[in-house]
């Protein structure tokens, strides 16, 4: 299955860039390197024009200064007068090699490229294995890049063997295994990929080559982020970064960057080197003008603007990224762009804008060469959209495919996670330290157990959905919300109080059937927009509802709350009539304890309605209703019960909770009011 990394693979530098050359003694390939362009002058005013080395030497000038037409016919002229020189096998398969670099490098020409290296290939075949044994490794190795380039892994595989079996010298060695590192990577075999990957990595400590460091760090990065581990792929990633930092111009650095970058937004780990890392690579990429990282730095940039909540910005972005990649025709990270436009404009509550970016987007859900990520988020936008319409048939269609993706997903980085814990332990970092103790065998055989369990546990879920399929007003969950969630879960992580805060209009039902909602959206998306404030860690509009989520001290929070109704105030003149307000703010971890999911996010809704509800037995319908839960008891229910919305009163009622508006505790009015049980209502 084709994915991101195959185009990550695909563009990152190999470790050797050029086909390795063995100099003959007529060919002053060192002289040369010195000075290509003086080299080339003074070879240009000789009278002597009529050898073949002379027109090897002025390709291989002209291949250095990237003169790709000039290149081509010196070396075409080259093999042209050899033709006479039979019984210089070495020499013949030197000039094949040398042409298979020029239309390789500077044509991106990879089937000529291998055409001209099997021609090297069989000259050498001419002479007995041990007169060619270094040249042969050399050519294979060749042929094996090539041939990866070209996508034909079976062959880029044999030859990369071939060419380890040859390997006479260790630098020889170190080129084969970590191209074979780099193939089996592409192929998803992940401890094969490691084992060659740390043998390299020996092999370069011996030989003192510090170089390959980074590159190794980098692929043991793009293993782990394969299999899900992403805190060590973060770790690896910024091994290489801080290795190829003395040369940052290099487009390994400039992976580097954006592999973090991307995983950052992803995960919703981003940091306050996310911005600073997109930019470097933004601007070293326009430095050596290379279009693919331009547009994918531009893309993520979006992305970053996006998770800051400046969808005017992000939009631009992507609209940037999108240009590049269709003129490059990058068509996996057209989708990718058109997909994250569409869900954007989902996120600003603007269906029609979204149903039209999503018809631009022709993706075969059941092609195993397109990425699953990218299939199973279509999947989900066209189930989100089609009940936005009413057309639940296809609502039902898109979100039972999508859940069968997103499961597949699972499964197959699950497999990989269990092939790389059952066959082996993490490899050994570079840096002098003392060698880390391997995973005792009863550590490793519980991990296993408990992935094992995992997988079981998952696959009767999705069994029993597919026994009893989920109506069509139980299946469709809005995006914005669940990364609105995910943002507040991966915030834990700071250890700093965090905050729910919910805006909506009194009787907002009421107001869209009287006055429509086209204006009261555009007054929340509005609103949404015009939120800087830094303690705004994320914010999703979902049921009329602004969320809000807050990362501050309790100090801090009333300052906080005054500014966002200041703003509120602003916005609600743009309504006419204006209606009244009502907010809720819950504190997180008093109310869910440690360790909460999304899922505990989602149960804290059943809080909000029912504050809301209780404060408008209490208030006239012509006032504001601010309010605030204060918990005196940490996690004072049971928040994934069924019928949670009773044990919130129970609370209440017992005073683990309270319900305050503006500086006043209202639970002493309540005792009366919940005499009366509450009926629980859907949302």
């Amino acid at each position: 299955m084709k994915t991101v990394f195959d185009r990550i693979c695909a563009t990152i530098g190999l470790l050797c860039l050029s086909f390795a050359l063995q100099a003959e003694p007529d060919f002053r390939r060192n002289l040369i390197q010195q000075d290509p362009e003086q080299f080339l002058e003074r070879a240009l005013q000789q009278s002597d024009q009529h050898s073949s080395v002379y027109w090897l030497e002025v390709s291989y000038a002209h291949l250095l200064l990237h003169q790709q037409e000039s290149a081509l016919n010196s070396i075409e002229k080259a093999i042209q007068l050899a033709r006479l020189l039979d019984d210089q096998p070495l020499y013949q398969a030197q000039l094949y090699r040398t042409k298979a670099d020029i239309v390789g490098r500077l044509y991106r020409n990879t089937q000529l490229g291998i055409e001209a290296l099997l021609m090297a290939e069989s000259w050498l075949e001419k002479l007995p294995e041990q007169d060619s044994q270094f040249e042969r490794a050399e050519v294979y190795e060749s042929l094996a890049q090539a041939y990866h380039q070209a996508g034909d892994y079976a062959r880029s595989v044999s030859y990369a063997h071939k060419s380890l079996e040859l390997a006479q010298r260790p630098e020889q060695q170190l080129n084969a295994h970590f191209l074979l590192g780099r193939l089996h990577l592409q192929m998803d075999k992940i401890n094969l990929a490691f084992d060659h990957f740390t043998r390299a990595r020996d092999l370069a400590t011996e030989l003192n080559i510090v170089r390959a460091y980074p590159l190794l760090d980098l692929r043991f990065g793009l293993g782990y982020q394969k299999i899900g581990l992403y805190e060590l792929a973060l770790h690896y990633f910024t091994l290489a970064k801080d290795g190829f930092s003395d040369t940052p111009q290099q487009r390994n650095y400039i992976n580097t960057l954006l592999r973090i970058a991307s995983i950052q937004l992803q995960q919703n780990l981003i940091s306050e080197h996310t911005l600073d890392y997109i930019q470097q690579a933004l601007s070293f990429s326009h430095q050596i003008n290379d279009v693919m990282s331009i547009a994918e730095a531009t893309f993520y940039l979006g992305q970053w603007h996006l998770s800051q909540g400046n969808t005017e910005a992000a939009t631009e972005e992507f609209e940037h990224s999108l240009s590049i990649f269709s003129q490059i025709n990058n068509q996996q990270m057209e989708t990718e762009v058109l997909l994250a436009m569409a869900e954007l404009y989902h996120l600003e509550q603007l269906p029609e804008s979204a149903q039209g970016v999503l018809a631009q987007i022709h993706i075969d859900l059941n092609d195993s060469n397109l990425a699953l990520y990218l299939r199973y988020r279509y999947a989900e936008l066209a189930a989100e959209l089609a009940a936005w319409q009413n057309d639940w048939a296809n609502a039902y269609y898109f979100s039972e495919q999508a859940r069968k993706l997103r499961f597949d997903d699972l499964r197959e980085q699950h497999n990989l996670k269990m092939d790389y814990l059952q066959m082996r332990q993490p490899p050994i970092e570079h840096v002098e330290q003392p060698e880390a103790s391997p995973l005792s065998s009863w550590t490793l055989q519980l991990m296993v157990v408990v992935l094992a369990l995992l997988s079981f546990s998952l696959l009767w879920v999705y069994l029993k959905l597919r026994a009893h399929p989920p109506l069509p007003s139980q299946m469709i969950f809005s995006r914005q919300w669940i990364q609105f969630s995910d943002k507040l879960v991966a915030e834990q992580r700071r250890k700093k109080p965090l905050y729910l805060m919910a805006v909506t209009l009194r009787g907002c039902q009421h107001y869209k059937q009287q006055h429509g909602e086209i204006q009261l959206r555009r007054v929340l998306i509005s609103l949404l927009q015009s939120l800087k404030l830094p303690q705004i860690i994320q914010l999703a509009i979902h049921s009329d509802v602004l969320w809000l989520g807050l990362s501050c001290e309790e100090s801090e929070l009333p300052a906080l709350q005054s500014k966002v109704l200041c703003q509120l105030a602003q916005q609600r003149q743009l309504l006419q009539p204006q209606p009244q307000l009502q907010t809720l703010i819950l504190p997180l971890q008093d109310l869910l304890g440690n360790g909460w999911q999304k899922q505990h996010i989602q149960s804290l809704r059943e809080a909000v309605w029912l504050s809301w509800y209780l404060a408008e037995q209490l208030n006239r319908p012509d006032e504001h209703i601010y309010l605030q839960l204060k918990v005196r008891e940490q996690q004072p229910c049971e928040w994934m019960t069924e019928n949670i919305r009773q044990d919130i009163l129970n609370a209440l009622q017992l005073g683990t909770i309270e319900l305050w508006q503006q500086d006043q505790s209202l639970n002493p009015q309540l005792q009366e009011l919940l005499e009366t049980p509450v009926q629980a209502s859907d949302e």
